[in-house]
């Protein structure tokens, strides 16, 4: 369960980000979760695109609402003149500052790191691209599908069939974990010796380092006599019940012991296929389709009541419409209904990781712009100078 609020172990920390979608917001939206105050900057024209896609209402869409809790918003086109020089105000007052431009873009802005360091020399400046700074593809566009199918991601889950996405944004949200990772580390030698840091890292790198441990481990070892075996992630099933799928993992000769009294299966102790783990592991993808048979026609349920019982490890295949009702989800609070002054009522996860001395509670995502006024009143500037900015356009 969640912990009272609290200011949070960032609390104190301002991060300044410009960029769009996932990677780089997903990682802002952490560090707003642990007590930082974000500041997220928009151009007058578009925005965040993600304001618009998939379900939304009064002009911001779910994943907005979710991804963008906790943030104060500042809509300024940071091209003209007296743009780049409200950001290079607001820059020097912060501790990161998170920038996902194409290379080069960031410098022609007047944003680049050799800019941003003068007048802020201990700030932990992070770039976000897609392939990195230099080399062959470092000017290329990219997005998660892009990278899915760059880095074998698609071939891994395709398995010996057709390559296949994975329905979730992985590169985008591995990178964002990454990134926030290595800031906190940066922050943490910033205490210790007063220098700012450079953290760079690209989609690319993030999903390969991601996927290369385990999904990757045939490409690993390069002597010629490597004793090659199977991979068990190459056999991963669901396995089909009379109504819907199991996920059935009996790793253990307890565990393999525990599925065949389970279902009252003595033969399956007596294959010498499955009788020892090494066996099993060496015939994984034929041990999972004799379960497949064995669980064929029993309802969802039940095989999980069994396989519980029996202290295998199990579980249903929920639909997505079945996990915020799932009774450790509930208990957990990991995803909670929350009242949105633009969206209504919506669902919004927490962050998995809790501290002992308190959550700290995010405002909701906002309107863009909604906090233009009061940012550029901080750093000094008139009413009568903001009005002046907002009619020629600079602001909104």
């Amino acid at each position: 369960m969640t912990g009272p609020t609290a200011a949070g172990p960032l609390a104190g920390i301002r991060v300044v980000e410009i960029a769009t979608f996932i990677a780089a917001p997903g990682g802002t939206h952490l560090l707003a979760s642990q007590g930082a105050e974000v500041i997220k900057v928009e151009d007058t024209v578009v925005g965040d695109p993600l304001r618009m896609f998939g379900s939304s209402r009064g002009g911001m869409s779910g994943w907005f609402a979710n991804l963008n809790a906790g943030k104060r918003s500042l809509c300024m086109d940071i091209a003209s003149e007296a743009g780049r020089e409200a950001m290079a105000d607001l820059l020097a007052t912060a501790d990161v500052f998170v920038q996902a431009y194409r290379p080069g873009v960031a410098d022609r802005l007047g944003i680049g790191e050799a800019d941003v360091r003068k007048r802020n020399p201990s700030i932990i400046y992070v770039s976000i691209s897609g392939f990195g700074r230099d080399g062959p593809y470092s000017n290329r566009p990219a997005y998660d599908a892009v990278i899915q199918a760059w880095t074998g991601i698609a071939a891994v889950q395709g398995g010996d069939d057709e390559p296949q996405f994975v329905r979730s944004f992985v590169p985008d949200k591995v990178t964002s974990l990454t990134w926030t990772q290595a800031v906190c580390a940066a922050l943490f030698n910033r205490e210790r010796s007063g220098v700012g840091e450079h953290v760079e890292l690209s989609l690319l790198d993030a999903a390969v380092s991601f996927m290369w441990p385990d999904s990757m481990m045939e490409q690993v070892v390069l002597a010629d006599d490597a004793d090659h075996r199977p991979n068990p992630l190459y056999g991963y099933k669901l396995l089909r019940c009379r109504d819907g799928h199991v996920a059935v993992m009996p790793l253990t000769d307890g565990q393999w012991k525990g599925v065949a009294d389970a279902f009252d299966r003595p033969d399956l102790l007596t294959d010498p296929r499955f009788a020892e783990g090494g066996s099993r592991a060496a015939h994984f993808s034929e041990m999972l389709d004799a379960l497949g048979e064995v669980v064929a026609d029993v309802a969802r349920d039940d095989i999980v009541e069994r396989l519980i019982a029996a202290d295998v490890p199990v579980a249903p295949a929920l639909r997505p419409d079945e996990v915020a009702n799932d009774v450790q989800v509930q208990h957990t609070g990991v995803i909670r209904e929350v009242d949105h002054p633009i969206v209504g009522r919506i669902r919004q996860n927490r962050p998995a990781a809790l501290f002992a001395a308190g959550t700290p509670e995010l405002r909701p995502a906002v309107e863009r712009g909604a906090d233009t006024d009061a940012i550029l009143a901080e750093l000094g500037m008139t009413p009568d100078s903001i009005a002046e900015l907002r009619t020629a356009g600079i602001v909104k």
